[in-house]
C-alpha cells in the first residue's frame, strides 16, 4: 500500500445488522454508506483513545 492509499475496512455487517431499534441514545442509521462513515469515525475515535506506553518506558538504542 503507498502512502496516499486509504486502507480498506470490511463494511461491519454484524454492527449493521445488530443497531439498537428503538434507543432513544443512538438513532438507527439505515443507509449503509452512511453507517460505514459513522462507524469509520467511531473506530478512528476509539483507537486514538487508547492508551499508549510513554516513550519514556520502552528501550530505545541508537
Amino acid at each position: 500500500m503507498s502512502s496516499g492509499e486509504t486502507p480498506k475496512v470490511p463494511f461491519p455487517w454484524s454492527a449493521f445488522l445488530s443497531q439498537p431499534v428503538f434507543n432513544h441514545r443512538r438513532k438507527l442509521i439505515l443507509n449503509p454508506t452512511v453507517f460505514r462513515q459513522v462507524y469509520q469515525v467511531r473506530l478512528l475515535e476509539s483507537c486514538l483513545q487508547k492508551q499508549l506506553p510513554s516513550t519514556s518506558s520502552r528501550n530505545i538504542s541508537n
